[in-house]
């Protein structure tokens, strides 16, 4: 396992978790307490999630960027026998409380006397998601379900010591966390770092797998991945031991996943959502573009009336939220025991799965017909100089409206080129779906502009908030 800073055998990790166990045992910690875990990436993150594991106690992930005055009041909320925290300025006087930088010391540990416990055995550890609904819901992960999924992980994608995995996304992210433990339960080596590191760390690591959302893999393809000795250049740096590349979390360009492949490095598309975990994978033995590959079990798999993909497996990711808002509880974790993923989809004759879009970003438009933005992103996404496309709403009139990130330096020079695109691209479709509006920039979505979510997909109310005065006015 290696970290930013420092490297160490998985006998002197197992040594650490001891002894983080050993201390947490003599303060008082029992199967079922909460430990909030408020940090980032690194060693120490690990150490608290695999002490909690061994003894049974239930570690309460926090994001990362949640400012401190929520951080108190989400405290207030729940019974956590111990809080640690990376940031100092979090929780100031709490008498429950520990840094970080502590983990590996001598500083003794006080709990909370008065925290409960949960006596569900299967719950494994709390963590939020903001998924597309752009606020925190928690969820209980299921300590069966996180056995099976990572299992399936294994076998399907062969993982074996001679493996290596970077991690970089958020741990609060519980992907990463299962990642992990693929990972450990593999005998393969990880290097966890925080995100801003990725690039370098690539060439450094030499792994032999990563995860990241499209967004990573569009950046490394634009500077990398084109012109002479493509294949060179890409292969180097991403460190020249890549044996696969899983991407999802959001819409890729087809594009994209051909340009990688046909260069010698498999980017396959995969497709899960928290609440019951991983669903479909392309994997390096079987791969068909524009899907998300076949169903890791079909029989957990089916369709309703509205062609959502909705899942029943005997041990699902998650058993349901414990911090939601309105009725996301009953349109998720339905009455007869599936959970409804919110995703439009189908099967081929071949079983593989193919994404429409979600269910709660189809465009309504003016005269009354349906559709998913996403249709229309991957047609515009295709167009020669397009590197990101996001397609809106105007409040005005309900027109669509088309946010296009080009190559250009200068965005100002692509929209002539635009202008005859864009109308012959009318032309193919139909006329519900014409694009009245559109946006071209040069500004690259992320999460700092609030275009992207935490977990990097589009913020599609964020890309609005950024070009609103364009979107308005802006004709095409």
């Amino acid at each position: 396992m290696d970290g930013s800073d420092h490297q160490v055998s998985v006998p002197a990790l197992l040594d650490d978790v001891e002894a983080l166990a050993a201390k947490l045992t003599q303060a008082g910690i029992r199967p079922g307490m909460q430990i909030g875990l408020q940090a980032g990436n690194g060693y120490e993150y690990l150490l608290w999630d695999l002490a909690a594991i061994k003894l049974g106690a239930v570690i309460h992930t926090v994001p990362e960027e949640l400012p401190p005055e929520k951080l108190a009041a989400l405290v207030q909320q729940h019974d956590a026998a111990l809080w640690v925290c990376e940031n100092r300025q979090a929780l100031p006087g709490h008498p429950y409380r520990v840094d970080l930088a502590d983990t590996c010391t001598d500083h003794p540990l006080a709990i909370d006397p008065a925290a409960g416990r949960l006596e569900d055995q299967d719950l494994h550890t709390r963590v939020y998601s903001s998924g597309s609904s752009g606020y925190l819901k928690g969820l209980n992960i299921s300590r069966r379900g996180t056995e099976a999924l990572v299992s399936d992980f294994i076998a399907a994608f062969a993982l074996d010591p001679a493996d290596s995995h970077l991690i970089f996304l958020p741990l609060s992210n519980y992907q990463q966390r299962l990642s992990v433990y693929g990972c450990l339960w593999a005998g393969a080596s990880i290097r966890v770092v925080r995100h801003t590191s990725v690039f370098q760390e690539l060439g450094a690591f030499k792994p032999s797998f990563i995860v990241a959302p499209p967004a990573i893999y569009e950046n490394i393809y634009h500077v990398h991945g084109r012109g002479q000795q493509a294949a060179q250049k890409l292969g180097a740096f991403l460190g020249g031991n890549i044996r696969f590349m899983i991407t999802g979390m959001a819409p890729i360009r087809h594009e994209l996943l051909r340009a990688y492949n046909e260069l010698g490095f498999p980017l396959l598309e995969a497709y899960g959502v928290t609440e019951t975990g991983m669903i479909a994978w392309n994997t390096p033995a079987t791969q068909r573009i524009g899907s998300v590959g076949r169903p890791i079990h079909p029989e957990h798999v089916h369709f309703n009336e509205e062609s959502e993909v909705v899942i029943r497996r005997p041990f699902p990711l998650t058993q349901g939220y414990f911090d939601s808002t309105g009725s996301d509880g009953a349109q998720t974790f339905l009455a007869d025991g599936t959970i409804a993923t919110g995703d439009i989809g189908a099967l081929d004759d071949d079983g593989f799965l193919y994404l429409k879009g979600r269910k709660k970003e189809i465009i309504l438009t003016s005269g009354g017909a349906k559709f998913h933005p996403e249709e229309l992103e991957r047609k515009l996404t295709s167009l020669n100089g397009v590197r990101h496309a996001i397609v809106l709403q105007s409040q005005r009139g309900q027109e669509v409206v088309a946010v296009l990130v080009t190559d250009e330096a200068d965005a100002s020079q692509a929209s002539g080129i635009a202008d005859e695109d864009i109308r012959a691209l009318n032309q193919s479709i139909p006329s519900y779906m014409h694009i009245s509006r559109k946006v071209i920039t040069s500004t690259i979505p992320s999460i700092d502009n609030g275009m992207l979510t935490r977990n990097l997909k589009y913020d599609r109310k964020g890309v609005y908030r950024y070009f609103q005065q364009q979107i308005e006015v802006t004709q095409a």
